[in-house]
């Protein structure tokens, strides 16, 4: 008995610290608010979040110059592509999505989004 309520708190207390950690979803899906498309040949989707993905789940590095609300996906790679093409299916349809973020430079990189 005491094992089990021992185990249960240590679980409770890891799986919290886990989804308040930058690079882990969003702990509640929202809509998109705009998205842009910027550069040429290898030019990146910026998936603006309404309300904007919730500070602790941007890595620091990203924040740096308010460019925190940017959340890239490059258009060069398929899975970039791909990332695109859900958020834009999902903005059209009005639907909220959940982000997992890292970063490429001063700017969030979208690395999974969930419909």
């Amino acid at each position: 008995m005491k094992f089990s309520i021992v185990l249960s708190t240590i679980f409770l207390f890891f799986s919290s610290n886990v989804f308040s950690n930058p690079g882990s979803w969003m702990p509640v899906a929202k809509n998109i608010s705009s998205i842009i498309v910027e550069g040429d040949d290898n030019g990146s989707a910026l998936i603006i979040i309404k309300g904007g993905v919730p500070a602790e789940y941007i890595p620091a590095d990203c924040s740096v110059g308010g460019n925190g609300k940017y959340n890239t996906a490059p258009l060069n790679t398929d899975k970039g592509r791909g990332i695109y093409s859900m958020a834009l299916a999902a903005y059209m349809a009005g639907k909220p999505v959940k982000l997992a973020l890292s970063c490429i430079g001063a700017r969030p990189l979208i690395t999974n989004i969930q419909l």
